[in-house]
């Protein structure tokens, strides 16, 4: 066995541990439509780190890369950023059990690294192949195993301790980790990093009046990310308004 199997393996089983841990610690008790957030002191910390670091250098940067770059190739940064992570929704399709979003998945990758140039361009799209974005974290959810406590990371944002391992987790199995060299590997998480300075500028409006302009951003941060995820592992089950809004009425 190969030491990147090995990694992948103690992958898997932390994963597992993680969300047994979270059932033991009594996230089983916390009602539908609530949020486990025993670490909010340390989250909340965290969460004026992110401002922080947003205001002072994510902000600015990004306003300038929308001011300076063209659409066209913003659009082109993103289509490549998009294309390149397919191979890694298709596998976690895949452990979902979900054939059609593999399928299309497949098919998106392989139409747009061909008639796309290297995914610079979404031809796919243009034929009613539209992205099926998904990650590890949400695989977990899809085995029934339990998103874990709330937690904010340090420059990656809102998480669960199982998207968190999640995250761990697609940087052990996707596959392009496998094909391309080390030099290669800088290209293309220098090309997902700009495409997030991208979307912070795509999304600044949205960004501004959840984190700059709530009664309180890290409550606001904390159920949008938990709307949405749950959302997603549910396949669209889950309505919004089930999750309680503290500040709903201010």
């Amino acid at each position: 066995m190969t030491a990147k199997a090995n990694i992948f393996n103690w992958m898997i089983r932390g994963a597992l541990l993680a969300s047994l841990g979270a059932c033991a610690s009594g996230q089983t008790h916390i009602s539908e439509g609530e949020i486990y957030d025993p670490f909010e002191e340390a989250n909340r910390s965290i969460h004026e780190f992110n401002i922080a670091l947003d205001t002072l250098v994510v902000g600015p940067v990004a306003s300038v890369y929308g001011a300076v770059v063209p659409e066209d190739i913003r659009t082109v940064v993103e289509n490549a950023a998009r294309n390149l992570s397919e191979p890694n929704a298709f596998i976690n399709h895949v452990l979902q059990g979900d054939g059609d979003a593999a399928g299309t998945t497949l098919l998106r990758f392989a139409l747009n690294s061909t008639l796309g140039i290297a995914g610079l361009a979404d031809p796919a799209a243009d034929m009613g192949l539209f992205q099926h974005p998904t990650d590890f974290g949400e695989t977990l959810g899809t085995w029934g195993l339990p998103e874990g406590a709330y937690i904010e990371l340090p420059i990656l944002g809102p998480s669960t301790v199982r998207d968190t391992v999640g995250i761990l987790v697609d940087l052990a199995i996707d596959p392009l980790n496998y094909v391309i060299t080390r030099e290669q590997a800088y290209y293309m998480l220098a090309l997902k990093g700009v495409n997030l300075i991208g979307k912070r500028n795509t999304y600044d409006d949205l960004i501004s009046l959840l984190l700059y302009e709530s009664a309180d951003s890290y409550a606001a941060q904390r159920l949008s990310y938990m709307q949405n995820k749950r959302y997603a592992v549910s396949g669209g089950q889950t309505e919004i308004e089930d999750l309680e809004d503290p500040y709903a009425f201010q």
